[in-house]
Formats: structure tokens, C-alpha cells, sequence
């Protein structure tokens, strides 16, 4: 399973926030947002690969070497394209996902997102997005459910990601819902999801 993600150049998040917003030390004048996506990209890179630098991402986990017993926390991002018809709308944010593979069961929240709005402008967004029936008797399945809003916009989302296990041991986890569907105030959009998120300790 190999799965492509696209990425806002830095340039981007530097012109639209002008320097020094939404920060802890607004006097820096960076936006802690682009330190965000540099830790995004270099966590896609270690898990996923990157075809042009010729990074080589973990192998799927042998079926054998996935845990029966057990726990472990999956801490990562998640980005989100809305095919918004006045121009899409890119979105990052924070990803945790808690495995029970005792239980075989899933949960987890993806918050803190920011990104671009419909006047390409980049802001943050309130709200989360729960993961709330995951299961992974056969594989990653991801069910997924809730809101962001920015200003008078609100996207709510309402899908299932599917994934797999990476690493051997295993050390990943990655899964995405590439035909989702999202109301973006009242209307039905295209949209993709996909989370990308590594084991903070190994089960």
C-alpha cells in the first residue's frame, strides 16, 4: 500500500502569516506552524519514504509480528485536502491513535489543525475530529467523525480511513480515506484524509 501525501511549500505558511503570529513568542517572527509542518515532513519521510530524495519508508509488519496482547499509542499527524470548487483547502493537525491488540479495537482524536481557508489565507481551526469504532482484526480500520470551523466556515466530517501496520517490529501506522466525503458549510465536497503516526512506545 503506498500512499502518496502532498505538502503546502514552507513559502506559504511564511508569506501567509506575515511572521510572528499565533505563537508562544510572537516577537520571533516565525510561525511555529512552519516548525509543525517540518516535523510533519520528516516523520512522513521516516514512515512513508520520499520518492524524490530516495528515503526508503518502512516495509508493512509481517502479519506474524503484529502484538495479540497488549497496547500501544500511535502519535503522528494527519492532513486533509478539500476539494473546496473556490480552491482547495489543505489542512494539518495532530493525530493520536490508541490500539488495543488485546482487544482489537481503535480510538483516537486529530486536533490543533491549521491551514488554508477559502481566501488562501493560513489560519487555525477549532474543533476535532474523534476516531471513535477503529478496529484492526483485518488490517487498520479507522471510523471517524466530527467538526472544524474557521470564522463562519465549518467542515464536518463523517468517513472510515483504512490502513496497515509498518515496521518489523512493528514501529507505524498509517491509514486514509481518499474518496471521503466532507459537508463544507451545507455542501457535499471531495475531500482525502491520511494519518501517518509512529508508536511512542513499542507494544
Amino acid at each position: 500500500m503506498k500512499i502518496q501525501v502532498s505538502y503546502l511549500a514552507l513559502g506559504l505558511f511564511v508569506a501567509g502569516c506575515g511572521g510572528g503570529g499565533g505563537g508562544d513568542d510572537p516577537g520571533s517572527g516565525i510561525d511555529p506552524r512552519v516548525a509543525r509542518l517540518d516535523a510533519f515532513d520528516a516523520q512522513r519521510i521516516r514512515v512513508l519514504g520520499d520518492v524524490e530524495t530516495g528515503a526508503i519508508g518502512m516495509a508493512p509488519t509481517p502479519d506474524a509480528d503484529i502484538p495479540v496482547t497488549g497496547a500501544a499509542d500511535f502519535d503522528g499527524f494527519t492532513t486533509i485536502r478539500v476539494e473546496n470548487p473556490g480552491g482547495p483547502l489543505v489542512l494539518y493537525g495532530d493525530t493520536l491513535v490508541s490500539v488495543g491488540f488485546d482487544t482489537g479495537d481503535a480510538t483516537g482524536t486529530m486536533s490543533a489543525f491549521f491551514g488554508t481557508n477559502a481566501a488562501g489565507e493560513v489560519v487555525d481551526y477549532g474543533g476535532e475530529i474523534a476516531i471513535d469504532a477503529g478496529q484492526i482484526a483485518t488490517g487498520v480500520s479507522l471510523e471517524y467523525g466530527g467538526a472544524l470551523t474557521e470564522g463562519t466556515n465549518t467542515l464536518v466530517f463523517d468517513g472510515t480511513m483504512t490502513g496497515i501496520f509498518l515496521g518489523d517490529p512493528l514501529a507505524a501506522l498509517t491509514a486514509s480515506d481518499l474518496e471521503a466525503g466532507v459537508i463544507y458549510n451545507g455542501a457535499l465536497v471531495d475531500a482525502t484524509l491520511v494519518v501517518v503516526a509512529e508508536t511512542t512506545s513499542p507494544p
